[in-house]
């Protein structure tokens, strides 16, 4: 007989809720596992994953350390600035993400996806800058929709302003923001994409100093991203002051007889070897760097042919001329080819090597020796200096008194300039050198260049009589109100005889006393004591010389170099002027205004 089918179907009704038992039982025995497995097992693992969900690290940017001339005048300070991150996980639509982006920051949307792009390795809570300096009414408007835009935050942060706008820019330099190949390189390690970094100037020289030690928090948010506790903080340590020798005073005076010139100032305080005034222009603002400058006004500054971004007093290369005299003079006497009783007769020109030369004045000087022919800047007496005197002894000595070398001031990116030799010629042209090119070097001109702060550095050790002072611009480095760093003020002596640098002091007083080419530079009862040089762009045998010297680019750079008082000198000082014409008439009378200027308050009339 067949079991009846209710049988049948009790037991399998039975079977299939034995069945379901043992599956619920092994659900439950793995739900019971994972629970075992996070709750106790790896307690200590799941519960740090879940403070990270729920915790953030945010860097907090260090104010850079405050730059002050010699009075405490404020050259470089910080102010708030607001500024809008993104933040990359709290991103639902990127593309519009990317608009309102755009919207907010006035930047193209193809600029804001490039941002975004530099920061690929980062992780997506990291907070990347994509507008400083917001307006106060964007802020506003983004903080009260914080609903609206979860991905954007505003941070409160300290960015670099240069009060005095284009005042001391090339002293000052300017700060910019890292960029990834610079933080691949081991001396940047403790910097991260964006922050700021100086480029030029004392920002880049001091930037150690200067940046300051930065802060972190780690904060509590909840769903939304609001900071809902401050678990822990590390306040940001601003950077040290650096003090500098600057006057701003002086400097800005300076600064305003350059309205409508360019070129270089350079004034020393001969006692320290501090560094009073340094002046290029043309000049820049350098705060256009912080505000992250857009391709077109960086692509201006770079190409400008004006050069702006240059500091011209130290990286500007010229051809000294008549200022080298001084140098000529120094190597004569202390090589005995010449003494004062040398005599030489200037006609306005002589012949050497089957070549004519011309002294400035084509009526020539008559007999003069080395007090006349410094005074009048004589061309003929030097030429024969320059003929009894091979091309290799003359480079010694202008190396020996600071040409073709960095002046080693505390500055980055010093140009050396050239002094030629015989051995540079071989090594360069593979040529040998001839004697009546040793001729043109004699009154400056040639393959010779130099900075103007070589010749600060010259005209300091002929004031000092062969005491050679380094130059400087760091006074001292404060922090918390103690000096972390003070420069003492270094001299080397130079191996000439101090009767010389007597003789040719002589010669400079008459420069400008004794109605000689720097008699415009001449105050009643101050006796400086200086030299000028009229450097040609434009040889004078070039048959378009008259014509094309009318014109301003084609025009001679003015030169003249000084000091003063002559006994117990207290300032030296260099000036040049680009394309000014005769020195005589431009350089020298911009040099009385700056001396008449230092010493106002002074009785020494």
């Amino acid at each position: 007989m067949y079991p009846s089918k209710r049988k049948l179907s009790g037991a399998y009704v039975k079977r299939a809720a034995t069945v379901a038992a043992v599956i619920l039982f092994l659900i439950f025995l793995g739900f019971f596992a994972a629970f075992w497995n996070i709750q106790i097992v790896h307690n200590e693992y799941f519960r740090r994953l879940a403070v990270q969900n729920i915790t953030r690290s945010i860097d907090l940017t260090a104010p850079r350390g405050l730059i002050v001339d010699c009075k405490q005048k404020i050259l470089s300070e910080n102010k708030i600035n607001f500024t809008l991150y993104l933040v990359r996980e709290n991103v639902i639509d990127m593309k519009k993400t990317l608009r309102v982006a755009s919207f907010f920051s006035a930047r193209k949307v193809d600029a804001i996806r490039n941002i975004i792009a530099r920061y690929k390795k980062y992780p997506h809570f990291y907070r990347i800058s994509i507008k400083k300096n917001l307006a106060r009414d964007t802020v506003i408007f983004i903080e009260s929709r914080q609903e609206e835009f979860p991905e954007f935050v505003i941070g409160i942060e300290p960015t670099r302003t240069y009060p005095l706008g284009h005042c001391a820019a090339n002293v000052l330099g300017y700060i910019s923001e890292i960029s990834e190949s610079e933080l691949n390189s081991k001396k940047n390690r403790d910097y991260r994409l964006g922050d700021f970094v100086g480029r030029s100037g004392i920002e880049k020289q001091y930037e150690s100093y200067l940046r300051g030690i930065k802060g972190n928090q780690v904060v509590i948010k909840d769903n939304l991203e609001k900071i809902q506790k401050v678990e822990s903080e590390i306040k940001p340590v601003i950077g040290a002051t650096v003090v500098l020798t600057l006057d701003l005073e002086l400097q800005k005076f300076i600064e305003s007889l350059f309205v409508d010139q360019f070129g270089a100032v350079g004034v020393v305080d001969l006692q320290t070897g501090g560094i009073l005034a340094m002046v290029s222009k043309p000049d820049y603002d350098p705060e256009l760097f912080t505000q992250e400058m857009e391709r077109e006004q960086w692509l201006a500054l770079s190409n400008d042919p004006q050069n702006p971004l240059q500091n011209k007093f130290l990286q500007g290369i010229y051809s000294p001329g008549s200022v080298f005299k001084i140098i000529m003079a120094l190597a004569g006497l202390q090589e005995k080819v010449i003494t004062p009783a040398t005599t030489v007769h200037c006609s306005g020109s002589q012949d050497f090597y089957g070549r004519e030369f011309h002294c400035w004045n084509l009526g020539g000087h008559g007999t003069v020796d080395i007090f006349s022919a410094l005074q009048n800047s004589c061309n003929i007496f030097f030429y024969n200096l320059g003929k009894r005197l091979d091309i290799d002894t003359i480079a010694s000595y202008a190396r020996m008194m600071g040409l073709g070398n960095a002046s080693g001031i505390d500055m980055p990116a010093e140009n050396t300039g050239l002094v030629p030799s015989s051995d540079w010629k071989m090594r360069t042209m593979k040529q040998r050198w001839f004697p009546g090119e040793t001729i043109s070097v004699a009154i400056g001109h040639g393959s010779l260049s130099v900075t103007p702060v070589q010749l600060l550095k010259m005209i300091a050790t002929v004031a000092l009589r062969g005491r050679m002072p380094r130059l400087h611009l760091l006074q001292r480095i404060e922090k918390d109100g103690k000096n972390v760093m003070e420069f003492t003020p270094e001299f080397t002596s130079v191996p000439i005889a101090a009767e010389y640098f007597q003789i040719v002091v002589d010669g400079l007083f008459r420069v400008v006393n004794h109605e000689g080419t720097g008699r415009t530079a001449a105050i009643a009862g101050l006796d400086i004591c200086g030299k000028t040089g009229t450097s040609q762009i434009i040889a004078k045998d070039n048959p378009r010389y008259k014509i094309l010297t009318k014109e301003k680019r084609f025009m001679p750079n003015s030169w003249f170099v000084s000091f003063a008082p002559k006994d117990n000198p207290r300032l030296a000082m260099v000036v040049l002027v680009e394309n000014g014409g005769d020195a005589g008439v431009i350089a020298a009378p911009l040099a009385a205004k700056i001396y008449n200027k230092y010493f106002e308050n002074e009785r020494l009339f």
